[in-house]
């Protein structure tokens, strides 16, 4: 069995939309001398800078990496962070892997393996019913069809697999990276972040949020597609296809709502995983990562 190096530590930041994760980022990279990589599944896409917070200056790998039209899978945003990561212990300094995205995030610290896909083949499972599904997949993967039974997608996920791999999709096994990591969560009280959440919606609508948006549809990407990036480019783009200011009202307090209870799944999963070490303040972050860099692997 190889040994890790014994230098190579990554710092994750995580924690719910709007805790505060990037400005605590700031400030533990400027004093350990790390890079930035976002761990957001919208902020690879260009053009799309508002409604999903990108700030430029401060992350420097996984922005603006590809098209709005074009598809990306979690399975390339893991090969290409792999590579980021090496090079940035290349140069000794500390990768932070910062963002909400629970799965970009598990794929990198845990390993995921990925079968190959087939997108056409996709297209014809897609179109069975959720019981269908379920008959067809346990046949072949018994486990993966009780396992996620009440979820359509998955299902097809599963079944396309198994088509294309003749494995079950529940065979597949983590291979843990060869990196150790310090998963730091932001600890916030929900009404405090319900606030900044409500903030940060009024303070995208006025930085242009809503032209962002529109400049996307002259671009040729689609209402549908857009219901594909989030809350935000959601419930813009409804609005847009009925542009009256008691509908905008409306779609702001929606928006709102709605965030709010993504933010509460976000931390219901990242509550799930005990490896996660929650702080409400920078100076226990500090603390943390300072003892953690300074003990052996």
């Amino acid at each position: 069995m190889k040994k890790k190096p014994i230098n190579k530590k990554l710092i994750a930041i995580v924690g719910a939309t709007a805790s505060g994760k990037s400005d605590l980022a700031k400030k533990l990279i400027k004093k350990f001398n790390g890079v930035a990589i976002s761990a957001d599944s919208r902020q690879i896409y260009r053009y799309m800078d508002i409604g999903t917070g990108k700030d430029k200056s401060f992350f420097q790998h996984m922005i603006d990496i590809r098209d709005p039209k074009e598809d990306y899978s979690v399975a390339e945003y893991q090969k290409e962070v792999y590579k980021i990561i090496d090079k940035i212990f290349g140069s000794g300094e500390i990768p932070f892997l910062v963002g909400g995205t629970g799965l970009y995030l598990n794929a990198v610290l845990y390993g995921y393996q990925f079968p190959k896909t087939d997108p056409s083949l996709r297209a014809k499972i897609e179109k069975l019913n959720i019981n269908e599904l379920f008959q067809e997949l346990k046949k072949y993967d018994p486990v993966s069809a009780e396992k996620n039974k009440t979820n359509h997608r998955r299902l097809a996920r599963a079944l396309e697999s198994y088509s294309v791999n003749s494995r079950p999709l529940s065979k597949y096994k983590k291979k843990k990276p060869l990196f150790d990591y310090l998963i730091i969560g932001i600890d916030i009280p929900r009404e405090e972040l319900y606030k900044k959440i409500d903030e940060r919606v009024d303070d995208r609508i006025k930085k242009g949020m809503i032209r962002e948006v529109e400049n996307l549809l002259k671009m040729g990407i689609s209402h549908e597609r857009l219901q594909r990036f989030g809350l935000e480019y959601r419930e813009i783009s409804d609005y847009l296809q009925n542009p009256t200011d008691e509908n905008l009202k409306f779609k702001i307090k929606n928006l709102k709502f709605r965030i709010h209870a993504f933010a509460r799944r976000q931390l219901t999963w990242f509550r799930k995983n005990k490896e996660i070490v929650w702080v409400d303040s920078y100076n226990k972050a500090e603390k943390l990562i300072s003892k953690y860099l300074t003990q052996k692997m």
